[in-house]
């Protein structure tokens, strides 16, 4: 007769003894079920070259890190030029290319203010670990029908007044005094129409301005180019003609589409390299976790010094501390032209036309890249995904290999050698008591010795016609905890 397993022969034999000697009774509900083997499909996938959609070369409204001109922005600081009442003009070209190479997608905007005080959109950004996040103001469902939650000056989620008038085609809402809604004119204010002179793309915009090429830059990387402008109609800028010098277009090295997957979706900073120039670097995160959760940050980094590491407290900071598991990441330089030198003309209703106007000309250059995490259940294992809920070298987690005979099922081991271990381990932890229970009656213990030491069947079978009904209860007591509590999955087989 071949050998059996003393472990073997208790597990399989746990319920079938209570139901033998005793005839049924209180464990006539504890019927064997058996398990095999769950085949799945690990499929785990790697950095995509998806572009992110977002360009990074602003929409012209002024929402751009070289500032809005509203006095909440450095322009002193960074010009020299005290911030006086102005308009302001607002000339964004852009550049933009993926990470992988091929051509680079052109894009130009413009806008124009005629005050540039307390034109901004309010918003209000979060530190985190140097970068920011931008936060959502959150009233807690306490503004009215005709409010909206926005910020205070303070940065403090306030209801705010809708303009809900109820205006005529051709009308717009607005609020003549503080509370009271009217409806006036559409107006415009612009410069006539834009043409560019010395670009590498012949380009001319007429109001509303907005340009979206296939291929190719608005502008040359270094090169000097023009802007005319005709001059607006009614109110607006004055006719001009400026010079402006586009910025050096960015090239990360290595390239973002290298970075290796357990660098972005591990636990650590994410290192991005470029070659160094003379604008202003911004690196923009858009991250989502498993369950959907979105989050944006953006960090300035130094352009002299070619290198920056995005912080993961941030990434994970912009999802509430959930696991990065997708991310677009962009890095954007951004050169900045501005002249303070131009003249406005004619009225708008409701609004003050300063007579000073600005010009800021932004060129921008751009580089994405979006990345795949693992699908849920799966894990970053040796740079690649895996399927710990199904994979037997890393069942429940990297590096945690199921034994030889043993098989993953549900991030658990089960086998002999994972159901023998967690029986061990069962008789100290969770079913403790009633191990307890049978070691203080002696006849159970006897029984335990016996059975314990059989390498047959026979040898079993007599173990159990020696033993009487109580200690054969107390010793299924132990299995029943086993196999319906403390090690469920680990003896699925033996149950």
């Amino acid at each position: 007769m071949s050998r059996v397993q003393p472990s073997v022969l208790l597990l399989s034999s746990l319920f079938l003894l209570a139901a033998g000697c005793s005839g049924g009774g209180e464990d006539s509900d504890t019927d064997t079920a058996s398990t095999g083997n769950t085949s799945t499909t690990n499929s785990g996938s790697g950095p995509t070259g998806d572009p992110t959609g977002d360009s990074g070369s602003g929409s012209g409204t002024g929402d751009t890190d070289s500032g809005s001109g509203t006095g909440d922005t450095d322009d002193t600081g960074d010009t020299g030029v005290p911030d006086e009442p102005h308009a302001l003009g607002t000339i964004v070209l852009g550049e933009s290319h993926p990470a992988t190479g091929g051509s680079a997608t052109p894009s130009v905007s413009a806008v124009f203010i005629p005050n540039a005080e307390g034109s901004a959109a309010k918003t209000c950004n979060e530190v985190i670990a140097g970068c920011e996040l931008a936060k959502i103001p959150d009233c807690d469902g306490s503004c009215e029908s005709d409010q909206y939650c926005g910020w205070s000056d303070s940065c403090t989620p306030t209801c705010l007044q809708i303009c809900d008038a109820q205006c005529s085609d051709g009308e717009v809402c607005y609020f003549p005094s503080p509370g009271t809604t009217g409806c006036k004119k559409v107006e415009t204010f612009d410069a006539g129409a834009l043409s560019f002179i010395g670009t590498p793309i012949p380009i001319t915009l007429f109001p509303p301005y907005a340009f979206m090429g296939d291929d190719g830059s608005p502008f040359s990387s270094g090169g000097k180019a023009t802007v005319q402008a005709s001059g607006a109609a009614g109110a607006g800028y004055e006719a001009f003609e400026r010079e402006f010098t586009g910025t050096q277009f960015i090239q990360t090295s290595p390239t973002l589409d290298k970075i290796g997957f357990s660098e972005v979706f591990g636990s650590g900073d994410i290192p991005i390299s470029w070659v160094p120039g003379s604008g202003d670097v911004t690196i923009t995160a858009t991250v989502t976790a498993a369950d959907f959760t979105t989050g944006t940050i953006t960090c300035k980094a130094e352009d002299a010094a070619g290198s920056f590491e995005v912080p993961r407290a941030a990434l994970e900071g912009a999802l509430g501390g959930e696991t990065v598991n997708g991310l677009s990441l962009s890095i954007t330089r951004r050169g900045r032209d501005l002249h303070t030198d131009l003249t406005t003309k004619g009225e708008l209703v409701g609004e003050t036309v300063q007579p000073v106007g600005w010009l800021e000309v932004i060129t921008s250059s751009t580089e994405f890249h979006a990345y795949m995490g693992c699908a849920p259940g799966e894990a970053i294992c040796d740079d690649s995904c895996v399927d710990v809920q199904y994979d037997d070298a890393n069942c429940g987690g990297c590096g945690e290999a199921c034994a030889e005979a043993d098989y993953c099922e549900e991030g658990t081991c089960v086998g002999e050698t994972a159901c023998f271990s967690c029986f061990d381990d069962s008789l100290l932890g969770a079913c403790k008591s009633q191990n307890d229970a049978c070691q203080s009656y002696a006849p159970c213990k006897t029984f335990d010795t016996c059975y314990s030491a059989c390498q047959t069947q026979a040898c079993a079978d007599a173990c159990v016609e020696a033993a009487d009904q109580m200690a054969l209860d107390l010793f299924n007591a132990i299995g029943g905890c086993v196999c319906d509590e403390a090690c469920t999955n680990e003896c699925v087989d033996f149950c």
